[in-house]
């Protein structure tokens, strides 16, 4: 098996496609070509690579195996799943809406305590 083959077929795997979605993917009638690649019988040209890597948000080094398929975090990042990312970040505005909220509540009473004369300081009592 071509390194090329190899990279694609796990491109493949970890996209959770088959043969036959990958080719559908990048506009081939069938699966048999993907198979050629993957088995190492035939070689990608480069316009197929360009499309694979396209396909697989990676790119023509990654799939020759001239990159790594996965680059190592830097210092002082994180690699996690985009789907988790989004989901944390929905949970920081949903509470940060939160924390707007009850910011203008507490300026909506301030606001109506001076507006009424009401003293916002707390009252002490007198000895």
């Amino acid at each position: 098996m071509s390194i090329a083959g190899e990279k694609i077929r796990k491109y493949r795997e970890l996209m959770g496609w088959s043969q036959d979605e990958l080719a559908e993917k990048i506009k081939r009638r069938d699966k048999q070509t993907i198979s050629a690649w993957e088995t190492g019988k035939r070689d990608p040209s480069l316009k197929e690579l360009i499309k694979l890597a396209e396909v697989f948000n990676a790119t023509v080094a990654q799939l020759i195996g001239e990159a790594p398929m996965f680059e190592e975090p830097r210092e002082n990042y994180v690699m996690m799943k985009k789907d988790d990312l989004i989901e944390l970040q929905r949970k920081a505005l949903e509470m940060e809406e939160e924390r707007i909220k009850d910011l203008k509540e507490q300026l909506d009473k301030a606001l109506g305590q001076a507006e009424s004369g009401e003293s916002t300081e707390p009252h002490t009592p007198l000895e």
